[in-house]
């Protein structure tokens, strides 16, 4: 969005430089800079007169002619096919520098002497016509210098606005701002409507079919017209906003538009087929060719402004080729409707047409600027077309909109803000910016249509501190007040997974949330996954039902681009079918091919304990309880190595090695290893904050337990033993070995434990310590037939 400094000094009479004012409107929450319409130097560049103009010799194109700078004459080879005597035209002469660094100098074309340059607008930078030479209003002053004279030297305001800020999109919008900023009125131009004596009901009828998608369509009738060339202030007005002149019908309905932000269309009435208007959605296939001279084959999605025969625009978006105002145009109908954000979207992505009107229409336009609209348009037009302003406006409006009202506590506003603002300075704020309010103890704002995205107290706050300025918001070093939300519970718990995981050089994959439901009913059990409506492919038309997915895709990917030494992890959301669905939390984990090698010695193949070491480090970090894994089959895993993971007795996860076929319809064909975990089940079962235990006074007792059992007896079950036996002075039991080999004969394993045995109130005896690994060593004997081995 651009505007010209001058228009909005027009409108409100401020004394700040350009470049304060696009201080004062970024730091008011619309981002402003200052731009210039061209960046060469203005010097040597003047309005000139054509005196004398004939062919060069032996050219066909070239013209040989005298021009004056209304001091001396100087002669220019011009090659432009417009160039004529009696014209006033830009001379750049000998020394200037025109776009592109172009320097002009002295010349000779032909045998024939040229001192300057007559210029086209895309050689002074304005715009990229080079059809011709510029060519100036008769009544321009020879000698002056072109850009200041022609106001073309102004600032230009560039506004880079987000999408909630449609009331930015016109001058009278930024224009409103800058009246409450500086504290001065905005003055709007004052315009007269000269009506003949006919009605502009009897010329054409406005019909709505859809009136959610266009709630209002006003239209005006402008006879015996004269369509030309618009008038140098309102071509600089437009030229300076970044949009080029037309004609005198077409610019004043551009004018208009960035004026009070609302778009406007004129048709040459005259190609109307019936003298009325039918706004209507499209037909499935039916055809429509544009302004821009494209065909387009329309479904419903696109809303149709029609003659009540044929498409003669598209709402919202453009007019239609055979419905353009020509320099033939006697008679126009003048289109001021509002069309519904959603409709003009989805008929722009069906049309792949973005336009001026679309963009205002999309983000939000005002439906109850349509009157004022229109009315300044037609009086421009009959004023600067020579024509007649038919009496009245035809304007089908079923179900007026209007402004919401919602209430404001101003002790509210400053707990809010902080700020200590009076209940005055608040009201005087809304005000200025065009906001109804009454006080009634507490402020009731009407807030005008105009803007759509304010529709609550906080959204007001909002307006009235951005206005005041954010400086009036005290410095803090705290978070405090009713402002202050603290860190969910399951974001937190989910940064702690990650920190984990990755410390534990894992690396972290996303889920898309969609999947292939061939594939997806390969790995997950859950019948009729939910569907995505409008898939943007085959093969991604459902959504997720397990975390499982994800990880395999990924794996396959890696793998594929020979990345095959593999330790991810995926927090993400499942989606079950259920009425209404449910959105599930998982966590997975995957490990595959081998560590590297290093000076240490030779890497080794990642396997199941791996993935079990980072689950359980993963519950110890947590705070989570002691885990249990039980054996258990599952469709996609090895049967070997395929557990199910409990916490207190309940399922929250799976592990294990993936079935080979498995794994090779995810395109792989290395062993893969994968674990699943419930992530709501975790987060309910996690202990509070972490307690402290104060360092051991007293020396730890170390001794070493090895054992021989049978292949079928569980390390787990010897763990759980030997801490049932150790009592209250075993404070530690880890398993640091595991052997397998013919000293020890076939179908037996050898295991050894570390144990640290301590008292928190005295001293151990080394008899006492011996006693109770005796004890231990004894009920693994009688439990698991274990063999005591001797170090």
């Amino acid at each position: 969005m651009q505007l010209p400094y001058s228009w909005i000094k027009e409108l409100v009479d401020i004394d700040w430089s350009p470049e304060e004012l696009a201080d004062r409107l970024t730091l008011s929450g619309a981002e402003t800079e200052v731009e210039y319409l061209t960046e060469i130097p203005f010097d040597n560049i003047v309005i000139g007169e054509v005196l004398e103009c004939g062919p060069v010799p032996e050219s066909d194109h070239l013209s040989k002619c005298l021009v004056t700078d209304g001091t001396e004459k100087i002669p220019v080879v011009c090659g432009a096919p417009n160039v004529a005597k009696g014209q006033k035209i830009v001379l750049a002469k000998v020394g200037a520098e025109l776009a592109g660094g172009f320097k002009i100098k002295k010349a000779k074309l032909r045998g024939v002497e040229s001192h300057g340059m007559i210029c086209s607008e895309r050689e002074l930078g304005i715009s990229e016509d080079h059809s011709g030479i510029m060519v100036l209003d008769e009544k321009a002053p020879v000698g002056k210098p072109f850009f200041k004279t022609m106001g073309l030297d102004d600032a230009i305001l560039k506004l880079d606005l987000t999408p909630n800020r449609a009331d930015l999109m016109s001058a009278f919008g930024v224009a409103r701002d800058v009246s409450c900023l500086s504290g001065k009125p905005m003055v709007r131009p004052e315009f007269e409507i000269d009506e003949n004596s006919e009605k502009a009901s009897d010329y054409v009828k406005v019909g709505i079919a859809d009136p959610d998608a266009c709630p209002r369509y006003a239209a005006r009738i402008i006879k015996n017209i004269t369509v030309g060339e618009s008038p140098w202030w309102l071509q600089r007005r437009l030229m300076l906003s970044g949009i080029r002149p037309i004609s005198n019908i077409v610019d004043i309905a551009n004018l208009v538009m960035l004026e009070t932000g609302h778009p406007l269309h004129a048709f040459d009435y005259d190609t109307f087929k019936r003298k009325e208007i039918l706004v209507r959605r499209a037909k499935e296939g039916e055809k429509f060719t544009t302004l821009d001279g494209k065909e387009h084959t329309l479904n419903p999605d696109v809303l149709l402004i029609t003659d009540g025969a044929a498409a003669v625009g598209v709402g919202g978006i453009m007019g239609g080729l055979d419905s353009e105002v020509t320099d033939g145009t006697r008679n126009i109908l003048l289109e001021a409707a509002f069309f519904d954000s959603r409709t003009t979207r989805r008929g722009r992505q069906k049309l792949g047409i973005t336009s001026e009107a679309q963009a205002r229409f999309e983000k939000g336009a005002d439906p109850n600027m349509v009157e004022y609209a229109i009315n300044r348009a037609a009086a421009l037009m009959a004023q600067l077309g020579e024509g007649e302003l038919v009496s009245g406006i035809v304007d089908c409006y079923p179900k007026r909109i209007e402004p919401k009202k919602v209430t404001l506590r101003p002790d509210k506003v400053n707990v809010l803000l902080g700020t200590k603002l009076s209940k005055e300075r608040m009201i005087e704020i809304l005000r200025a910016i065009e906001f109804g309010v009454e006080d009634k103890g507490n402020l009731e704002v009407t807030v005008p249509t105009f803007t759509s995205d304010i529709t609550r107290e906080a959204d007001l706050a909002e307006e009235i501190i951005r206005l005041e300025g954010y400086e009036a918001v005290p410095y803090i070093d705290e978070n405090k007040g009713p402002l202050f939300a603290p860190y969910p519970e399951d974001e937190a718990f989910k940064d702690n997974i990650r920190k984990v995981l990755t410390g534990q050089g894992y690396d972290e994959v996303y889920s898309g949330g969609l999947a292939d439901p061939k594939l997806l009913s390969s790995i997950s059990d859950v019948e009729n996954p939910i569907q995505v409506i409008n898939p943007i492919a085959e093969d991604l038309k459902v959504m997720e039902t397990t975390m499982l997915y994800t990880l395999f895709k990924s794996a396959g990917h890696n793998i594929s681009h020979r990345n095959i030494d593999l330790q991810l992890f995926v927090v993400g959301k499942v989606y079950l079918p259920g009425d209404p669905p449910v959105e599930n939390y998982q966590i997975g984990l995957l490990v595959t091919g081998g560590t590297s090698d290093s000076w240490l010695g030779k890497g080794r193949e990642l396997g199941y304990f791996d993935l079990k070491g980072a689950i359980e480090a993963l519950t110890c970090y947590c705070r989570l309880p002691e885990l249990e894994y039980r054996p258990k089959t599952a469709k996609i895993l090895v049967e070997s190595t395929s557990h199910e993971i409990l916490m207190g007795g309940q399922k929250i996860g799976v592990i294990g090695e993936v079935n080979s076929n498995i794994a090779r319809l995810f395109d792989v064909k290395q062993k893969l290893f994968v674990g699943l975990l419930d992530f709501e089940e975790l987060l309910a079962h996690r202990k509070g904050e972490a307690i402290y235990r104060p360092l051991p006074k007293f020396p730890a007792a170390p001794r070493d337990l090895a054992v021989t059992v049978n292949e079928g007896v569980k390390v787990g079950e010897i763990i759980a033993a030997i801490r049932k036996n150790g009592g209250h002075l075993l404070e530690i039991v880890t398993l640091f070995d595991l052997f397998r080999g013919k000293q020890i004969g076939e179908g037996k394993k050898s295991l050894a434990f570390s144990m640290i045995y301590r008292s928190p109130e005295r001293s151990l005896e080394a008899e006492e310590v011996q006693a109770v690994h005796n004890r231990i060593a004894d009920n693994l004997k009688k439990e698991f037939g274990a063999e005591i081995r001797e170090g």
